[in-house]
């Protein structure tokens, strides 16, 4: 992910380790540089095994911050397991970084002003043992003996609950469309002003049918009420990632992801698997069936991303 110097600027820095750190499950969300995270989970979880944390789910950290339905997807998997503490395992430019904290009970795993635990080292062997040290200092009391060999680790995760169809939805022609705004986010570093503009300005001009900005509170059933039977939805992640939430195929081997874009101004796009992309498609408010359209159409940027998919919509639906 694109993080800025300070990756994480809402959370408050503390030396306070999480009371029930050595008796409750946790979680571990993983940022580092590279796709294959799994590897860099073991060497963190072989520590973790040897001082008494309950790592009993890994993440990329990608993976959870990539757009609401991911979001709350994941935050539902996670809650059910009866899992109380999260930890970050950051790649800096020096070295690593680990956070550790209690998740939040009201929803989302992140909140302006969250305080949480923080340690750093050059490498994950020597962020380990000394996490070790001050486990050992600290008295904490240990109940978690039976902790897993191996990192259980969350590649598969689907965000789509509900029906996934690859095209269109016909009815988008009569049913009018839920545009979500931005808002002010802790991990969307944008004008919010200038991108909801921005996002106006792109659908008056690119979308041919009736829709409507909406406030991204607002509930299904406000929407309903509002007229509206379908929103616009938006993923972010690398490219494998985001095929991969989305129910896609992946081929072993595969680099590259060719995304396509119809109509008049015709286009091809290649990105690396491994480069920042941003995905929209479509859900019926009433079923909460999920259209992704017909063809990969995902956009290094927002804005790419939604020309593409709404001239694909209009090529497949105008016809």
């Amino acid at each position: 992910m694109g993080f800025s110097q300070d990756p994480f600027p809402f959370i408050n820095k503390d030396n306070q380790l999480p009371k029930d750190l050595l008796s409750k499950r946790a979680v571990v969300f993983m940022n580092v540089n590279s796709l294959k995270w799994e590897e860099e989970a073991k060497k963190i979880h072989d520590s973790f095994i040897e001082i008494g944390v309950d790592a009993v789910a890994y993440y990329a950290l990608s993976d959870i911050m990539s757009g609401e339905d991911a979001t709350t997807a994941f935050y539902s998997d996670i809650t059910q397991r009866s899992i109380e503490n999260m930890l970050i395992i950051h790649q800096s430019d020096n070295g690593f970084e680990l956070y550790a904290t209690k998740i939040p009970e009201e929803g989302g795993f992140f909140k302006e002003g969250m305080n949480a635990f923080f340690m750093e080292d050059q490498s994950l062997k020597d962020l380990g043992a000394r996490l070790q040290i001050l486990v050992n200092k600290s008295g904490l009391e240990r109940e978690n003996y039976l902790i897993i060999d191996v990192p259980e680790t969350f590649k598969r995760t689907n965000v789509i609950k509900s029906r996934r169809v690859a095209n269109f939805n016909p009815d988008i022609r009569i049913d009018k469309l839920a545009v979500p705004k931005f808002e002010n986010n802790i991990m969307l570093d944008v004008d919010v002003d200038k991108a909801n503009a921005e996002l106006d300005s792109i659908m008056n001009q690119h979308y041919p049918f009736e829709y409507g900005l909406v406030d991204p509170g607002m509930s299904a059933e406000e929407m309903i009420s509002e007229g509206y039977l379908m929103v616009l939805k938006r993923l972010q992640n690398n490219g494998e990632s985001l095929r991969r939430m989305l129910g896609y195929n992946l081929t072993e081997g595969e680099t590259l992801l060719i995304s396509v874009r119809k109509g008049d101004n015709e286009k091809v796009m290649k990105y690396r698997i491994d480069e920042h992309v941003h995905k929209y498609y479509v859900q019926q408010l009433y079923t909460k069936d999920i259209y992704l359209g017909d063809s990969w159409d995902a956009g290094k940027t927002w804005q790419e991303a939604l020309i593409n998919h709404v001239e694909n919509l209009k090529a497949k639906l105008k016809k």
